[in-house]
């Protein structure tokens, strides 16, 4: 639903899924192949049930003709949520690599969360108030319409739009991590008390009891057999609250534990690197098939240049890969890819998250003296873990 389920390395959007579909304001969107299947679901939907019960005795044909673009309008404004938060994001200073359409509509993954209530309310709000405001809009179109439309199939999807409008505007504002309500409800109280972590919990806590009392009304549903395939419905999309939850309050568990260590706490000086002159093909065959890593520090000589991967690699048609090389094929070295000495892991995982690369060189005086990597950071905390317990 929109951007309520907006939760960051969810198992459902693994990194590379997915069809990039356009661009708005620098913003990547790409849909996962999930949400084809939900588009063509509420497309079915509207085509046999709603047109057909609200306007009978019309050709199957023309319920088509209302019914997929009625559903495609649906997910514009899924978007347009999205859009809202990711815009009033860029412009507070977060940066948001891309927005994904998938199973449960949106979810926008940004750098880093907002760092302090203020941005954090703004962000959440903005989704919201777009939902109004569509609401609205396709209230009054409906309302101007009149009773005696001559178009009544057009009036019946301005009314289905703003029907679903209004439920995701209602819906998005239960006070609940990882909903828009949750995110407001933390920021209030995060004002308050000063403690993100405080306001984490107690978000995330009422996103937990909203998901119990959802899926115990999709269990109602199925076993009284009154509302069956919504209550299977109310179930998915609990768990997934559930889950998305209870991460969000780990997140910042894991924000706090590696606040103020450096990353020369789990880094590595011992670095495998890759010379940009060779091919894929010998990429794979020297370097990824035999050392097992996932990404490789690119350095020409004693100059580090940029970063390689396996997702970079696979970016590449398989058949260009014994004519590309690694230096057309990799990751550019940028201030959003590197990190120094004097970096801590916090920064070390927004950077991460920025660009989808699990392992970054650390530089120094222009020159590689190490790397970080996503498996080192989880290890490092999980030993901390062990040590307190």
């Amino acid at each position: 639903m929109a951007n309520a389920f907006r939760a960051r390395g969810t198992a459902l959007l693994r990194q590379g899924r997915g069809i990039p579909l356009f661009s708005v304001f620098g913003i990547r969107v790409v849909a996962d192949y999930t949400w084809f299947l939900i588009v063509a679901l509420i497309a079915t939907t509207l085509t046999i049930g709603w047109f057909p019960t609200t306007l009978p005795d019309r050709a199957p044909v023309h319920y088509i003709l209302l019914g997929v673009p009625t559903a495609l309008f649906f997910f514009a404004s899924v978007l347009v949520h999205e859009l809202s938060h990711s815009v009033v994001a860029v412009l507070s200073g977060i940066p948001v690599r891309k927005i994904t359409l998938f199973l449960f509509g949106g979810i926008a993954e940004i750098s880093r969360e907002p760092s302090d209530p203020g941005t954090e309310l703004r962000v959440a709000l903005a989704g919201p108030v777009m939902s109004a405001a569509l609401a609205a809009g396709f209230w009054i179109a409906y309302v101007a319409m009149g009773d005696e439309s001559s178009r009544p199939g057009l009036q019946l999807a301005i009314l289905y739009l703003a029907l679903a409008n209004s439920f995701l505007l209602g819906f998005n504002l239960l006070p609940g991590l990882p909903l828009d309500g949750g995110r407001i409800l933390r920021a209030i109280v995060w004002k308050i008390t000063g403690s993100l972590r405080r306001a984490t919990f107690l978000a995330s806590t009422v996103g937990k009891v909203i998901a119990g009392l959802l899926i115990l009304a999709g269990i109602v549903g199925v076993l009284s057999r009154a509302y069956v395939l919504p209550g299977l419905w109310f179930v998915f999309i609990a768990l997934f609250l559930r889950h998305a939850a209870d991460r969000s309050y780990r997140q910042v568990l894991v924000r706090e534990a590696l606040a103020g260590i450096g990353v020369t706490s789990v880094m590595v000086t011992d670095v495998v690197s890759v010379p940009p002159d060779i091919t894929l093909s010998e990429l794979i065959e020297i370097y990824l098939l035999r050392h097992h890593y996932t990404a490789y520090p690119v350095v020409d000589g004693d100059i580090p240049l940029g970063v390689i991967s396996v997702r970079l690699v696979k970016r590449v048609p398989q058949g260009a890969w014994r004519t590309t090389s690694v230096a057309q094929a990799m990751h550019p070295l940028t201030d959003v890819i590197t990190l120094s000495l004097r970096d801590t892991l916090p920064t070390a995982m927004q950077k991460m998250a920025a660009s989808g690369l699990g392992k970054l060189p650390v530089i120094e005086d222009g020159r590689l003296v190490g790397v970080v990597t996503k498996r080192d950071i989880a290890s490092y905390l999980e030993v901390r873990s062990d040590l307190s317990s």
